[in-house]
């Protein structure tokens, strides 16, 4: 079930932060998963990544990579 209700994505560091900053080219994830490690709501935005599925940029703190692995592991 996808979550339709975003709202808690204005609670998060990234509402304030260059959207650039999450959706890197060619790699370069580091910076934007620092970002995510202090966010309120990481753990909501990762839910929704992989209930979703996100297959770009980083949310909650992971790669796309990082949340296929997830995936596949649950």
């Amino acid at each position: 079930m996808t979550d339709i209700d975003m709202k808690w994505h204005e609670e998060g560091i990234c509402a304030t932060t260059d959207p650039d900053l999450f959706f890197p080219e060619g790699g370069g994830a580091g910076n934007a998963i620092k970002v995510c490690l202090g966010c309120p709501v990481r753990r909501r935005c990762l839910d929704h990544a992989l209930t979703a599925p996100e297959d770009h940029g980083v949310w909650g703190g992971t790669t796309r990579n990082q949340r296929r692995r997830m995936t596949k592991a649950a």
